[in-house]
């Protein structure tokens, strides 16, 4: 990659990144940084390690790769990074999580391919006849509402029912996962507003036992105990 293709995808001036390269001790501002190191997939000690060196992570602070005040402020990069470079598994479990067409480029593709590599991907949305979407309804009085927006969610993945496993839960209001291997994102609800608002946290799994397992093991759980939306589909799918 140039320093312009670079500065391009960063979003900053090409002689901004002339600087940092012609000066190693030269800090850009940290989002600068974060978003170059998802860019080219590297970890940030190895371009800033004086930026490292003091801020050094120990025990189970090291899983949390990136927090993110909002969602608005995720770089697609990281979303396209953390779907499109599962091998294994792919969970995104989310009450409504239509956005991610919006943030993920080629989604319906990907997860194409995905599956037809092997990956297991398993979405749970949330159950539309649960009170509880009723109640989140009447309470925030968002235009768009809860039950739309699952719904969206499940016209999204109506082309994809043969290929992926689509469950559905009451449980997993309020908090999200998506997970690719061994990264995941995850994100809690701040009430009254849609998913740009809500804080997310970027896990990559270091050790047994740390935060991403704990993650793992919400996860699993309400895996386990959705119910499938096309129970034919799952059925086809499992075979």
């Amino acid at each position: 990659m140039t320093p312009a293709e670079l500065a391009r995808k960063v979003g900053v001036d090409p002689k901004t990144v002339a600087r940092w390269l012609a000066n190693e001790a030269r800090l850009p501002h940290p989002r600068h940084r974060f978003a170059v190191c998802e860019i080219l997939e590297v970890d940030e000690a190895m371009i800033w390690p004086l930026a490292v060196r003091a801020a050094v992570k120990t025990g189970p602070d090291r899983e949390i790769h990136r927090v993110y005040p909002t969602h608005g402020l995720v770089p697609k990069e990281v979303w396209q990074h953390v779907i499109s470079g599962a091998t294994r598994e792919l969970t995104l479990f989310g009450y409504a999580p239509y956005w991610l067409a919006r943030e993920v480029r080629d989604l319906e593709g990907i997860l194409r391919r995905s599956a037809a590599a092997g990956v297991r991907i398993r979405v749970i949305t949330g159950d539309p006849d649960n009170p509880i979407v009723a109640a989140d309804e009447a309470s925030t009085g968002l235009p768009l509402t809860l039950t739309s927006r699952i719904q969206q969610t499940r016209r999204m993945l109506e082309p994809l029912r043969d290929l992926i496993e689509v469950r559905q839960s009451v449980f997993g209001y309020g908090r999200s996962v998506y997970r690719g291997d061994d990264e995941a994102l995850v994100d809690w609800w701040v009430h009254g507003t849609t998913g740009d608002d809500f804080p997310v946290l970027h896990l990559r799994r270091q050790q047994d036992g740390g935060m991403f397992d704990q993650v793992l093991l919400h996860a699993e759980k309400l895996w386990q105990d959705a119910t499938p939306v096309w129970p034919e589909a799952e059925d086809r799918t499992e075979h």
